[in-house]
């Protein structure tokens, strides 16, 4: 039988949440898939599942590694199994909604895309929500400048993509969002507007544990992203793209207003709307982490003309003012609050 869609699912000690992820696969309406699934060193009876569920008529490859070698080293064993003309990913402790695989096999074919993700629902900690990321293939690009706006785990692209491209060692805790850059230069890349996966939340993550040294790698990845898409910036230019999305508060004056500059120059060298938009919504991130600043924040926040070309709503607005009359710092625990709570910005 030809295989439409490989699965690509990595794991390791993952036998609490596997059953629920599993079973979500199990239900996709789609005959000719296969589940490729790499036991990472697992301790626990994690391999047990997989194999209960091969015998139960899910197509299963199995693959077990003997000693625990990683995130990124499993990913590309697993690539090198697939046998899929698509191949789609996902973790163990996310679950997938039904028609999520036949949806983007569609969407594929449909479209001519090569990788898409989608949005999906966080839930896990704190309230549940509905990720909303940019969709277009010239909003994407424009926000992979910035960050990764494509989740891991929603990701399904055809195969030559990943025959080009494999994850990186050297960008661990942030590989998919290096593979994301890099493939962007040559294949096109979208998002699904549609939450085709529920996606968990828990302390153990990476993107949690480690985001110290997240926040490193993720650095050299923006400015890669810069430079292959033609951006030529200078040090300064690159410190303050860096810190726009930076994990910490803006205190200076003078550098938000050097990420005013530089986000404007940014806004008038793309020329899609929705490129744009995204561009001009950094002033928004940028702010946030103003705070401390407090009024001035606000005065220089509200004179921008990233002010208008953001498209700020009244909530976000209302979200911007009660930082800055706080002075909340971006590492605050008042701040974590307020956004694990509903934070609009």
């Amino acid at each position: 039988m030809t295989i439409l869609v490989s699965v690509i699912l990595p794991f390791y000690n993952s036998k609490r949440m596997l059953r629920t992820a599993l079973e979500s696969l199990r239900n996709q309406r789609l005959e000719t898939m296969e589940i490729v699934a790499i036991d990472d060193g697992s301790s626990d009876a994690s391999a047990a599942l997989l194999e209960a569920a091969a015998r139960q008529g899910l197509s299963v490859n199995l693959l077990k590694n003997y000693r625990n070698i990683g995130i990124v080293a499993s990913l590309n064993r697993g690539l090198d199994e697939a046998r899929g003309r698509f191949i789609a990913r996902m973790d163990a402790d996310d679950i997938s909604m039904p028609h999520r695989i036949s949806h983007q096999v569609a969407f594929l074919e449909k479209t001519g895309i090569d990788l898409c993700g989608s949005w999906f629902v966080e839930f896990g900690q704190g309230i549940s929500r509905t990720v909303r990321w940019p969709y277009t293939e010239a909003a994407l690009r424009a926000a992979i400048l910035f960050q990764n706006t494509i989740c891991h785990p929603t990701v399904m692209a055809r195969r030559e993509v990943f025959e080009q491209f494999r994850y990186r060692e050297t960008y661990r805790l942030a590989e998919d969002y290096d593979l994301f850059a890099r493939a962007s230069a040559k294949f096109r890349l979208a998002n699904i507007p549609e939450p085709l996966l529920r996606y968990r939340r828990h302390p153990q993550q990476a993107t949690q544990a480690k985001r110290n040294d997240m926040e490193k790698i993720t650095r050299q990845i923006r400015l890669e992203a810069l430079q292959a898409q033609g951006f030529n910036a200078t040090p300064e230019e690159q410190r303050l793209h860096n810190l726009i999305r930076a994990p910490y508060s803006i205190s200076s004056v003078d550098d938000l207003k050097g990420i005013e500059a530089w986000l404007l120059k940014l806004h008038a060298a793309h020329d899609d709307k929705g490129g744009k938009r995204i561009v001009a919504s950094q002033w928004i991130r940028a702010c946030i982490r103003a705070a401390p600043l407090g009024h001035m924040m606000w005065k220089t926040f509200r004179s921008s003309p990233l002010h208008d070309a953001a498209g700020a709503g009244l909530m976000t607005r209302t979200d911007l003012r009660v930082l800055a009359t706080l002075k909340l710092g971006y590492d605050s625990k008042p701040f974590a609050a307020l956004r694990r709570y509903g934070l609009s910005a």
